[in-house]
């Protein structure tokens, strides 16, 4: 059986007044309806945000209907529409007419069945508003982690501004339920219950609408375990000590390394050549690789060799670059062979093609993607028109390669 708050359906109690014996503060509850069907009329800035929100959805749910960020963004779309079908307001309302005016008699007041269902129509609010905040936190996510990575940022930074203006909007609405909560629930033990039961024997309203809902961890809902990791390795030479910091411990880390490298580099290429001065002071050679000892006289009658740089010394590990010669008959793609509609039109494909294998024989390698089809579709253009003259295609066509291509670079 549903809940009584999660029950879209819930009929409302009989509007009715009774006498009451207790006399309440009716002022302080009536001026509680007063603030919160004034603060929920004037949510226009929120369901312009739910127009975007349901728009943005339309228009791009084949492209991103597979991303977990974009599945959150059509909950939150989900939960807005069940929060406009609400109609709190109304509900408020209503239980406030029934409260009696400074001319009426304080005797009759409503009964406890109608708070109840003020009440737990706050409940269903607070739900709604809660489940925005948290869905908004888990698709921010998704987005901007698109955004860091340039992956569609100009789809993705809509989304995530969007985002964070509803996320804002729902947690104020989220506060604004609670404390019209806390306001409003003393007075039902004051107020009589006049004929059936509303709320079903086994369930009670909450006492504290904040504490149900345990808005002091509203920062820790929503967030993921995977992004946030608290165990880090670090090397054993980082630990901080009580006599080094943390930067002569990250210094300390880089000489090792860099010592390291250096004998390495040592081993690889010795950085001073074996002359004959250092020959005389070299009483024993070890080799290293085989364990054997030489001694200085293997060493009369050897070349000496040649101090080279080391750039030249990796120049002789580069392959040599190959010549690209021009086979015969291969199409050379310049402006220059644009004379007709059928020369524009091959020169457009080849251009494209190039474009989609960064080919470094591609013109048009500094446009972007948009500025290349706005370029592309005004050739292609220019090859429709029936223009009699040759040099007057040839003509057009350097007209807007300069404007399209060459000034806006």
């Amino acid at each position: 059986m549903l809940e009584p708050w999660n029950n879209k359906n819930l009929l409302p109690p009989p509007v009715q007044t009774c006498y009451s014996d207790v006399k309440i503060d009716w002022r302080y509850l009536k001026q509680a309806c007063t603030n919160a069907v004034n603060i929920l009329s004037k949510q226009s800035p929120l369901h312009n945000e739910s127009a975007l929100l349901s728009r943005f959805i339309y228009k791009y749910d084949k492209k991103f209907r597979n991303d977990i960020g974009y599945r959150m963004f059509k909950k939150i779309n989900t939960t807005l529409r069940r929060y406009l079908m609400l109609n709190i307001i109304k509900d408020i309302e209503n239980f406030a007419l029934t409260l009696p005016n400074d001319t009426e008699s304080d005797e009759y007041l409503p009964t406890r069945q109608m708070l109840q269902y003020v009440l737990v129509r706050l409940v269903s609010f607070s739900k709604l508003m809660l489940r925005i905040s948290v869905c908004c936190k888990k698709a921010a996510v998704f987005y901007l982690d698109r955004v860091k990575r340039g992956e569609s940022h100009w789809m993705s930074l809509m989304p995530y501004a969007l985002l964070c203006r509803i996320w804002s909007l729902s947690n104020v609405l989220l506060q604004h339920s609670c404390s019209w909560y806390a306001q409003m629930y003393p007075f039902l033990r004051n107020l009589q219950l006049k004929g059936l039961p509303f709320l079903p024997d086994s369930y009670d309203l909450p006492v504290n609408l904040a504490d149900w809902l345990d808005l002091k961890n509203l920062e820790n809902l929503g967030r993921f375990q995977w992004a946030h990791k608290e165990i880090i390795k670090v090397d054993k030479i980082l630990v901080e000590d009580s006599e080094s910091n943390t930067v002569d411990s990250l210094m300390m880390y880089i000489n090792e390394i860099n010592k390291d490298n250096e004998q390495i580099e040592m081993k690889l290429l010795p950085s001073e050549p074996i002359l004959e001065t250092n020959i005389q002071t070299i009483e024993k050679y070890v080799d290293e690789d085989k364990g054997e000892v030489t001694s200085k006289e293997h060493f009369k009658g050897v070349d000496k060799g040649e101090a080279i740089s080391r750039e030249h010394f990796k120049s002789f590990f580069e392959q040599p670059k190959k010549e690209a010669k021009a086979k015969k008959g291969a199409y050379y793609h310049s402006l220059d062979r644009v004379t007709n509609t059928k020369t524009l039109a091959e020169f457009v494909n080849k251009e494209e093609t190039y474009r989609y294998e960064q080919n470094i024989m591609s013109l048009t390698n500094h446009l972007t993607f948009m500025q290349w089809q706005a370029l592309k579709t005004t050739l292609l253009r220019l090859c429709g028109d029936n223009l009699s003259n040759n040099r007057k295609i040839q003509r057009k066509f350097l007209q807007i390669w300069k404007k399209k291509c060459v000034e806006i670079s």
